[in-house]
C-alpha cells in the first residue's frame, strides 16, 4: 500500500512533468514562429510587386523573420486571402476598411506607408494638361477592372479591361484616348511590349500612399515593423528605386559594356532599379571596393570566394551566370593550335595582371602587364610569342590598331561561366536578379545585348 507521503510525491512529479511539457511546447511554438515565413498577398503586378517584396523582406529581416509577397490574379482575391488564411496584405489604401469592411475585419493597418504610387495619364497623339479628374471628361478613358479609385472617379466615356497589357495595346491602336494607370506598372508594360509613341502626361492625377495591412494574429509585430520601416526610410533604403546601385569592375570594354548592359536590364526587370558601373583601374581594387563601399562587382569566376575570401566576405554570388570567360590565344604564326596550357609551355605568353586563372595555370615564359594594349603592341613587334585575352576585348583592340598578321586560334584556351556579386545588404534582391537573368536568356535579350554591343563597336 502506497503511503500518503509517496502519493504526494507522485502527484508533485506529475504536475512538474506537465509544467515542463507545457514550457517545452511553448518553446517549440516560439521556434516555429521564428521559422515561419509570413505570406503577404497583393494584386499589384511587376515591378510594383517586386519593390513591395524587397521592402517587406528587409523590414522582416531586421526582426530576424522571413516574408514573401504572393501575386494573386485579382486585388479582390488578394484581400480575401490576406484577411482569411494569409499573414496580411502587402499594400492597400488607408481607407480600405471603409471600402471593403467584410474582407478586412481581421486586418490592421501599419500607419507608415510602404510605397507611394503615382496614378498617371498616358496618351498617344494627344496632349493636354492634367488638372484633376475633370480634365479627362472630354476623352475616351481606359483603366483596369478592380481599381476602385478609377471606377469611382474617371469621368466621360470609359472602357475597363482586365489587364494593363490590353490597355496599352488599345491605346497604341488609338481605340481609347487615354490610359490611367500606376506609372511604374504602365512603363514596365510599355517597355516589355516594345511600343513607342505613348506619352506620359503630367502632373500625375493622384499621389497615393499604400500601407501594409497585417493580420490581427500578428498585431504584436506592428510597433516593431513600423519602427523598422521608418528606419529604412531614414537610411535611404526606400530611395533604391531612384538612386543608382554602384557596381565595380576591373573588366574593360567591350566585355564591360556587354555585362553592364545585361546587369542593367536585369535590375530594371527586378524592380525598376538602376545601376552604374565604375572601373577603378584594377580587378583587385574593384573587388575591394565592391566588398566595402559598393553594391557589388559585375563579373567574377565561380570560385572567387575561395580565391579571395577576405575581399569577398560581404558579397553574395548571383547563381545565374552573367557572361562566360572565353580567353583565346593570339599569335603571329608561333602556335598552330591550342590543346591546353601545356601546348604553350615552349613560348613567351602575355596576359593582363589580375587574371587569376591564367596566373595560376600558365606555363612557359610569362609576361604580365596591366594594359592589354601594351601586350598586343609587343606581340605585333615580335617581342612576345602569344597574348591570351578575352576574345571580345582582343578583337576590338586588334581592329582599332589595325594590326595585321595576328591570328586568333579557333578553340578558346579557357571557357568558363562568370557571375555577378551583390553586397549582402541587398541579399533580398539576389533571387529576383537571378530570375531576371534567366528570363533574359529565355526571351533572347541576353544574346541580343552582346550582338548589339559588338555591332555598334564594329560600326565605329
Amino acid at each position: 500500500m502506497i503511503s500518503k507521503h509517496w502519493k504526494f510525491n507522485i502527484l508533485l512529479l506529475i504536475i512538474m512533468s506537465c509544467s515542463l511539457f507545457n514550457d517545452l511546447f511553448a518553446g517549440n511554438k516560439e521556434i516555429n514562429k521564428e521559422k515561419h515565413t509570413y505570406i503577404f498577398h497583393t494584386g499589384l503586378a511587376s515591378p510594383i510587386k517586386e519593390i513591395l517584396e524587397t521592402r517587406i523582406q528587409e523590414a522582416f529581416r531586421r526582426l530576424n523573420l522571413k516574408a514573401v509577397v504572393a501575386l494573386n490574379p485579382s486585388a479582390q482575391r488578394a484581400l480575401m486571402l490576406a484577411n482569411d488564411s494569409g499573414d496580411g496584405d502587402a499594400s492597400r489604401v488607408p481607407n480600405i476598411k471603409e471600402i471593403a469592411p467584410k474582407n478586412t475585419n481581421n486586418l490592421i493597418i501599419i500607419t507608415e506607408p510602404i510605397i507611394v504610387l503615382k496614378l498617371t495619364v498616358y496618351t498617344k497623339g494627344l496632349s493636354f494638361s492634367v488638372n484633376g479628374w475633370n480634365s479627362l471628361k472630354a476623352y475616351h478613358n481606359g483603366a483596369r477592372f478592380g481599381a476602385k479609385i478609377l471606377e469611382k472617379n474617371i469621368p466621360g466615356k470609359r472602357t475597363f479591361l482586365s489587364s494593363t497589357e490590353q490597355l496599352v495595346q488599345m491605346l497604341n491602336l488609338k481605340r481609347i484616348d487615354t490610359m490611367v494607370e500606376w506609372d511604374l506598372r504602365a512603363e514596365h508594360v510599355i517597355r516589355n511590349l516594345k511600343i513607342s509613341g505613348i506619352k506620359k502626361l503630367s502632373p500625375p492625377i493622384k499621389l497615393q500612399p499604400f500601407h501594409i495591412y497585417l493580420h490581427k494574429k500578428h498585431k504584436a509585430l506592428i510597433p516593431k515593423l513600423t519602427k523598422a520601416i521608418r528606419q529604412m526610410k531614414k537610411e535611404g533604403f526606400f530611395n533604391q528605386t531612384k538612386r543608382e546601385f554602384v557596381f565595380y569592375t576591373g573588366t574593360i570594354s567591350p566585355v564591360k559594356d556587354i555585362v553592364e548592359a545585361r546587369l542593367k536590364e536585369a535590375f530594371k526587370r527586378a524592380g525598376g532599379f538602376k545601376i552604374k558601373v565604375i572601373n577603378p583601374g584594377s580587378a583587385q581594387r574593384a573587388l575591394v571596393m565592391a566588398n566595402s563601399e559598393g553594391d557589388g562587382d559585375i563579373t567574377r569566376v565561380l570560385d572567387i570566394k575561395k580565391i579571395a575570401p577576405d575581399e569577398t566576405g560581404n558579397l553574395i554570388q548571383i547563381p545565374e551566370s552573367i557572361n562566360s570567360i572565353q580567353f583565346y590565344v593570339y599569335t603571329k604564326n608561333k602556335v598552330l593550335s591550342v590543346d591546353g596550357y601545356s601546348s604553350l609551355a615552349k613560348f613567351s605568353n602575355g596576359f593582363r595582371v589580375g587574371t587569376k586563372i591564367l596566373e595560376k595555370n600558365m606555363l612557359g615564359r610569362v609576361i604580365m602587364l596591366p594594359n592589354t594594349s601594351r601586350l598586343f603592341k609587343m606581340l605585333n613587334d615580335g617581342r612576345l610569342d602569344n597574348v591570351i585575352e578575352w576574345g571580345a576585348i582582343a578583337d576590338s583592340l586588334i581592329k582599332k590598331n589595325e594590326y595585321s598578321g595576328i591570328r586568333k586560334l579557333v578553340s578558346p584556351l579557357v571557357d568558363l561561366p562568370v557571375y555577378s556579386l551583390v553586397h549582402k545588404k541587398h541579399q533580398s534582391l539576389v533571387p529576383k536578379i537571378a530570375k531576371a537573368i534567366k528570363e533574359m536568356k529565355a526571351d533572347g535579350t541576353f544574346q541580343k545585348i552582346e550582338k548589339d554591343v559588338l555591332s555598334k563597336l564594329n560600326s565605329n
